[in-house]
């Protein structure tokens, strides 16, 4: 009874047969114990192999998530920095043309205040003749000499134009600058020479005194002389860059 009780142990054969007339079969004899280890190895590995799967998916999930979080924030910031670039952009070309406009105007106010610099204006207040060269032979020497004998002649050499004008008129500037010198000395012509800037010079002789001092700034139209009896002859003549020029050519004269 105790030998029908006995636990038997149960054994598998695995019975391997060819093809081939002369190989013989082969018999594999396992046992339950292998069998089952076995078992538990593969359902160990199998347990092992999802637990990594589900964890390799779960943490391939996550960074999918904030790899596309990552690319929601970074379009957005994208599009925010396309905004900002068009805003800047627009203000850009709003200051470039601010600043052709000025830049413009600034040419305009230079091209204007040069050419009030040019001294286009007449040197006399009043009505004036310009003498001839043969005049002083017609009209007589005694005419056109002071007391001391001084008489203002036209230096061909300036270009120099001579204005006879009535008692009472002024010798003016004929554009705005600066008194460059002044000179009144005994036995000699006075003379005005005025610095209008980009290269004009003027120069007025008279025999009477200035009235202007060096160094002062004047403007178009500034009395230079007061013609008197004695006085009634001016001398006018231009340089440009050191270069006599005929005033005949800026003279404007109205009426």
């Amino acid at each position: 009874m105790s030998t029908d009780l006995r636990k038997r142990k149960i054994t598998y054969t695995i019975i391997l047969t060819s093809d081939s007339p002369r190989a013989d079969a082969r018999r594999m004899h396992i046992k339950t114990g292998a069998v089952a280890a076995v078992s538990f190895v593969l359902f160990v590995a199998v347990i092992c192999y999802a637990v990594y799967v589900t964890i390799t998916m779960a943490g391939s999930r996550d960074r999918n998530a904030r790899q596309l979080e990552q690319l929601v924030q970074m379009k957005e910031e994208n599009e925010t920095l396309t905004a900002e670039k068009a805003s800047l952009e627009s203000r850009l070309s709003s200051v470039e043309e601010t600043l052709a406009r000025m830049e413009e105007q600034e040419h305009e106010l230079v091209a204007a205040r040069e050419e009030n610099y040019i001294p286009k204006g007449f040197p006399m207040s009043g009505a004036a003749q310009i003498k001839e060269e043969d005049a002083a032979a017609e009209e007589g020497e005694a005419e056109q000499q002071d007391d001391t004998g001084l008489k203002v002649e036209a230096k061909a050499e300036w270009k120099e134009l001579i204005f006879t004008a009535a008692e009472g008129t002024k010798v003016v500037a004929t554009a705005p600058g600066t008194v460059k010198e002044v000179r009144e000395a005994e036995g000699e012509v006075s003379y005005v020479v005025i610095d209008h800037g980009n290269g004009y010079i003027t120069t007025y002789r008279n025999l009477g005194s200035p009235i202007v001092e060096e160094g002062s700034q004047v403007v178009k139209g500034v009395a230079l002389f007061l013609v008197g009896e004695e006085n009634t002859e001016t001398g006018y003549s231009i340089r440009k860059d050191d270069e006599y020029i005929d005033p005949l050519e800026l003279i404007e004269i109205k009426g």
